[in-house]
C-alpha cells in the first residue's frame, strides 16, 4: 500500500501557521500500572506524558522535559496549546510549556482556539460572540469548526469577519466524541464508532451538504497535513481514506499495524514522507515512516552526570552539587538538587543545606552519592584546613594534640561527662580520660598507646587515637616542629609553641641582620625627619612579603608597608629613605639651619650637603667656569635649579 505523500508547499504553511490537529483520547490503551508512557504526541520529540509532564523543542533544537499537570494538547513540535487537569491553558512556541495567566476552566484546546467548560470559545484573549453553547470545537489547515449543543455544526467562513456557515445539524450532538478538521472538510467520530465527514463543496441542488458516513466501527480520527483522514478501527486497524472519488471510503490499510488505539501526525515536519504515530493497547507508542515501523521509546535516562564546585575544599566553605540527566532521546536535562537524594558517607565531614548546597563542617574524605531517576553517582571530597590549630607537642616520641579543636575540626562534637570526655563522629564514639589508657569505642574496651594529658588547663591526646579510630595518617614534621594529620587529600595541621619562631626565622633568611640596627629617618612615610629609629621585627605577611617594624627614640612602634625581600633590601641601601648615621653629630649646623632643611627648604648660602639633605639628590648636574668662578648647577625633577658658586647656593629657581 502507498500512502499520499504531503505537497511540500502545504507543510510549509502549516509549519507557518502553527498547522494542528485535534488528539483526544478515543481508544483505551492499557498501561501497566505506576509506568510512565507517552499519552500523547505532537510532533518529533513532543511528548505528552502519562504523569502530566511534557517533552518538547526549545528553539527547535534542544529536548527539554518539562514537569506539569497537563491532560491533553494539541499543537506540533514548533508550537501548541494544552489543557491541564485544573482546566488551565498552557502554551509552547520555540520554549518551554508554560501556565497562561487568567486563563482558566478550559474544555478543551485545537490550534489556537480555546473551548471554555461553559460553552464560550476563545482565541486569545478575544472572546468569539457568535459561538455559544459549544461541546466540541477543531482546527486544521487554517481551517476551524465548532459544534453546538443544539446540534449546529458552524464553519468559520473566510469572507465574514467572524462569520459562521452551518454545515448542517448533527443528530444526537451529545454522542459525538471527538472532531477532526482540515481544509474544507470536518469529520466527526460518535461513540457507537460511526465517523461522519461533512465537505463544503460535497452539496446537493439545493445547496445543502451533504454528510457522508465512512465507517461504523472508528475508535479514533485525525487528518494528516495532505488532506487524508486517518482511521483507527476497533479491531486495532488503521486505515486511510482516499483520493477524489475515494475520498469517502477507507481505501488503503496501514501495513503492520495492528493493537491500535488511536494515531497522531506530525503537522510541524518538513519530511516529506508519510509519517503516522500509532498507539498500542497496551499504551505504547510506534512510528510508521517511508513503509517501516519502529517503536517511539519512552525517555529513560541513561547517564547520569555529578559535580561539585570544589572536591578539595576547606572547611567552612559552601559548594555547589551540578546534576545533569542524559536521556535517551539524547536530552540533557538539570535536575535540582531538591529533586534528587543526596547521600554524604560521613555527613558530620559535610551537611547539605535546605537550597542545596553543601556546607564542609570537618576535615576529611567522604563520598557524597546523587540518585535520580534510580541512576547514583558519586564523587569523593576531600576537605582540608585551611588555617593551622595550636598545641601540639611531642613526648617522649609520641604526638599529641588539643583534644577539643582537633575532634571539632574533625567534624566531631565533645560532651564532658563520667569524669572524661565523650567525642562523636556520626555513628562512632569514643570515650577517654586524662591520665588513663583505657578508652571506650562504641561502648567497647579499648587500650590507648598512650594516656591523654593535659597542659596548660588544655586536655591533650595521643594522635595515635585518630589513626587506630578514623583512619588518619599522622607525622611529626621534626624541622617545624608540628603535626600533620591527614586523610589522603584532606589535611590539617597542628603546630606547636615554637613552630611560628621556626617559620618566621625561615621566611626571613638574611633579613634578619637587620633586627637591631639604627637607623635616621631622611625622607619616608612622613615619618620626623632625621628622627632616631631602631629595626625590631621583620614581619613575614600571608603573600610572602615583609614588613618592618621600628621603634623610635620616644618609644613608638612604626611598622612599614609590606614589601619583598629585595626591596627591604633597597630600603636600607637608600639614604634617601634611611640614613645610617646620625645627621646631628655629623654636621654641627644651626638649629636655624636644621629648621630650613626640616621644612625642606633651600635659601642662599646653603651648603650642597645642606641642599642634598633639604631637597634629595638632583637628576642632572652641570658645572661651568668663567670670570674666574665656578659655577655649579643642579636641575630637579620638577624643574626647581639652584647655582652653587665656591660650594655655595648663589641663585634658587623654582
Amino acid at each position: 500500500m502507498k500512502l499520499k505523500k504531503s505537497l511540500f508547499f502545504t507543510l510549509l504553511i502549516g509549519i507557518l501557521c502553527g498547522l494542528v490537529s485535534t488528539h483526544w483520547t478515543t481508544g483505551t490503551a492499557f498501561a501497566e500500572e505506576g509506568k510512565l508512557q507517552i499519552q500523547d504526541i505532537a510532533g518529533k520529540n513532543t511528548y505528552l506524558m502519562s504523569d502530566g509532564s511534557m517533552w518538547t523543542m526549545y528553539n527547535g533544537n534542544r529536548i527539554i522535559h518539562t514537569p506539569g499537570t497537563i491532560a491533553s494538547i494539541s499543537g506540533d513540535l514548533y508550537q501548541g496549546n494544552g489543557v491541564t487537569r485544573d482546566g488551565r491553558l498552557i502554551s509552547w512556541s520555540m520554549n518551554a510549556p508554560e501556565v497562561v495567566d487568567g486563563v482558566t476552566g478550559v474544555k478543551q484546546v485545537s490550534g489556537g482556539y480555546v473551548l471554555k467548560t461553559d460553552g464560550t470559545v476563545w482565541m486569545g484573549k478575544k472572546q468569539l460572540k457568535k459561538l455559544s453553547n459549544i461541546l466540541l470545537i477543531g482546527y486544521g489547515r487554517m481551517d476551524f469548526a465548532a459544534l453546538a449543543s443544539n446540534g449546529d455544526l458552524l464553519f468559520e467562513d473566510d469572507t465574514k469577519p467572524d462569520g459562521f456557515k452551518k454545515l448542517g445539524t448533527v443528530e444526537q450532538a451529545s454522542s459525538v466524541k471527538s472532531m477532526a478538521v482540515t481544509e474544507s472538510r470536518v469529520a466527526l467520530l460518535y461513540d457507537s464508532g460511526k465517523v461522519v465527514v461533512y465537505e463544503t463543496y460535497n452539496f446537493d441542488d439545493n445547496g445543502r451538504i451533504i454528510p457522508v458516513t465512512i465507517t461504523q466501527d472508528a475508535v479514533h480520527i485525525v487528518y494528516d497535513p495532505s488532506r487524508t483522514l486517518i482511521v483507527t478501527l476497533k479491531d486495532g486497524t488503521v486505515w486511510t481514506t482516499g483520493e477524489y472519488q475515494d475520498r469517502w471510503k477507507l481505501k488503503y490499510q496501514v501495513p503492520g499495524l495492528s493493537g491500535i488505539v488511536k494515531t497522531a501526525v506530525d503537522n510541524g515536519s518538513s519530511d516529506m514522507s508519510e509519517v503516522i504515530y500509532a498507539q498500542k493497547s497496551d499504551g505504547s507508542w510506534v512510528l510508521y515512516k517511508d513503509d517501516e515501523i519502529k517503536p517511539v521509546e519512552v525517555p529513560v535516562v541513561t547517564n547520569l552526570s555529578v559535580s561539585i564546585s570544589d572536591t578539595k575544599p576547606f572547611v567552612g566553605d559552601s559548594l555547589k552539587v551540578d546534576i545533569q540527566e542524559t536521556y535517551s532521546n539524547g536530552a540533557k536535562i538539570k535536575v535540582p538538587t531538591a529533586n534528587a537524594k543526596v547521600d554524604v558517607e560521613k555527613p558530620y565531614l559535610i551537611k547539605q543545606q535546605q537550597n542545596g548546597t553543601l556546607t564542609v563542617t570537618g576535615v576529611g574524605k567522604t563520598q557524597v552519592t546523587v540518585t535520580s531517576s534510580g541512576i547514583s553517582k558519586s564523587v569523593t571530597v576531600s576537605s582540608s584546613l585551611r588555617n593551622n590549630l595550636k598545641y601540639a607537642k611531642q613526648v617522649d616520641g609520641r604526638v599529641f594534640v588539643s583534644a577539643k579543636t582537633v575532634i571539632q575540626a574533625l567534624g566531631g562534637t565533645l560532651t564532658e561527662g563520667n569524669g572524661g570526655i565523650n567525642a562523636k563522629f556520626g555513628e562512632t564514639t569514643i570515650f577517654f580520660k586524662a591520665g588513663d589508657v583505657q578508652a571506650t569505642l562504641n561502648g567497647n574496651p579499648i587500650r590507648l598507646k598512650a594516656a591523654p594529658i593535659t597542659e596548660k588547663g588544655e586536655l591533650m591526646i595521643p594522635a595515635s587515637l585518630l589513626s587506630d579510630v578514623l583512619g588518619a595518617k599522622i607525622s611529626w614534621d621534626a624541622d617545624w616542629k608540628q603535626a600533620d594529620i591527614s586523610f589522603g587529600d584532606a589535611k590539617m595541621t597542628v603546630v606547636s609553641s615554637e613552630t611560628a619562631g621556626l617559620i618566621k626565622k625561615a621566611m626571613q633568611g638574611s633579613l634578619a641582620k637587620f633586627i637591631g640596627r639604627t637607623y635616621w629617618v631622611n625622607d619616608f612615610e612622613g615619618w620626623e625627619r632625621f628622627s632616631k629609629v631602631t629595626v625590631t621585627d621583620v614581619l613575614p605577611v600571608d603573600n610572602g612579603e615583609f614588613s618592618i617594624v621600628f621603634k623610635s627614640g620616644s618609644g613608638q612602634t612604626l611598622k612599614t608597608y609590606p614589601m619583598n625581600s629585595s626591596e627591604v633590601m633597597q630600603l636600607f641601601a637608600d639614604r634617601s629613605s634611611l640614613l645610617n648615621y646620625d645627621p646631628y653629630q655629623k654636621y654641627k649646623w644651626s638649629s636655624s639651619v636644621w629648621k630650613q632643611i626640616k621644612a625642606g627648604n633651600v635659601t642662599l648660602g646653603m651648603t650642597k650637603e645642606q641642599v642634598q639633605l633639604a631637597w634629595g639628590n638632583p637628576i642632572a648636574k652641570d658645572i661651568t667656569t668663567g670670570g674666574g668662578k665656578t659655577i655649579e648647577t643642579w636641575g630637579y625633577a620638577n624643574y626647581d635649579v639652584v647655582a652653587f658658586v665656591d660650594g655655595k647656593v648663589y641663585m634658587v629657581i623654582m
